[in-house]
């Protein structure tokens, strides 16, 4: 399951701080994109943060799951998402 969510620039580092204290997960940051990922993908395999300040209003987060029941967790930390698949 693949969820998407926009939040605000001020609040996102926060955000993001709370999913990789509260799963133990790594942090990698790519230029424009902060990625938080797990050795075992087996409940969690990515959250992506993407946010470039001259053209985006909002940092877009990406979150993999494939343990359908953590979709709560994620959505308590960055709200409701904009879109599911």
């Amino acid at each position: 399951m693949r969820l998407y969510y926009r939040v605000s620039p001020s609040e996102y580092r926060e955000m993001l701080d709370k999913v990789k204290e509260r799963f133990g997960m790594h942090e990698e940051i790519d230029e424009d994109k902060t990625m938080l990922m797990l050795d075992d993908t087996s409940r969690i395999e990515l959250v992506s943060a993407s946010y470039d300040p001259t053209t985006d209003e909002d940092v877009h987060i990406r979150v993999v799951i494939n343990d359908e029941s953590l979709r709560e967790v994620f959505d308590g930390v960055f709200g409701p998402p904009y879109r599911v698949k």
